[in-house]
């Protein structure tokens, strides 16, 4: 795919880059990774910046104890590497690989820098992708801490089966139980133990390890999760 396609089939990015020289534009490349592939580690050096056009990413920061906190992206236009750049920090804060098959924008992180300084419109789309993805995170933080492990899991699934839900088919969820426990920051066993719980009330059901979440269920789980809390 080239970069005028990319633009092309989504305007938001499109419109980002209209100020942005051609000469730079033709340095950026579409990347293209298959699931469960690695696209940066932490603590590497910053080499390129890249902007999530479609897939989902799990970005995973672990710590010297041994402790791993991971949270995925799902919605298009998250960045890897900008607010590390921005704030003088020139390694990637953490590792991020991918859970389903991603498109991406890749750039050298002097392109990026060069496009922040030079483009009012790159500067200030990016400056309001930066503040919702910190809302976000802030906001689910919060839940993850002060809500019972039944509505975290209930929620979390709801999200992931409106991104995975396919013309009122089924949602079948990709994600795996430990990257759900390590973004939630629970131990699995207490991830089992909530999904085996929406299992026999009928919110869920297992094909071949999976999760799968039918139209009418996820409706009832719409419904349900607020009782909860």
């Amino acid at each position: 795919m080239q970069l005028s396609q990319l633009t092309e089939k989504y305007e938001k990015l499109g419109s980002m880059l209209t100020e942005i020289p051609s000469e730079i534009r033709d340095r950026f490349i579409v990347r293209k990774f298959s699931r469960d592939t690695v696209i940066c580690k932490k603590d590497e050096v910053i080499s390129h910046v890249y902007i999530i056009c479609a897939g989902t990413m799990r970005i995973v920061n672990e710590f010297d104890n041994g402790n791993i906190y991971a949270f995925t992206d799902t919605e298009p236009y998250t960045w890897i590497g900008d607010t590390e750049l921005l704030a003088g920090v020139h390694r990637y804060d953490c590792t991020v690989e991918s859970v389903t098959n991603c498109t991406t924008l890749q750039m050298s992180r002097e392109d990026f820098l060069t496009c922040f300084e030079s483009s009012h419109v790159f500067a200030k789309e990016l400056a309001r992708t930066i503040a919702n993805k910190v809302h976000h995170r802030s906001s689910k933080i919060g839940e993850n801490i002060f809500y019972p492990i039944l509505y975290n899991i209930a929620s979390l699934l709801i999200q992931l089966a409106k991104d995975y839900a396919d013309d009122n088919k089924a949602a079948i969820i990709p994600l795996k139980r430990q990257h759900m426990a390590e973004r939630l920051g629970v131990s699995i066993r207490s991830v089992n133990r909530a999904i085996k719980r929406l299992r026999e009330n009928y919110y869920l059901s297992i094909a071949k390890g999976k999760i799968v979440i039918e139209p009418e269920q996820l409706l009832r789980l719409m419904q349900a999760v607020d009782q909860f809390k």
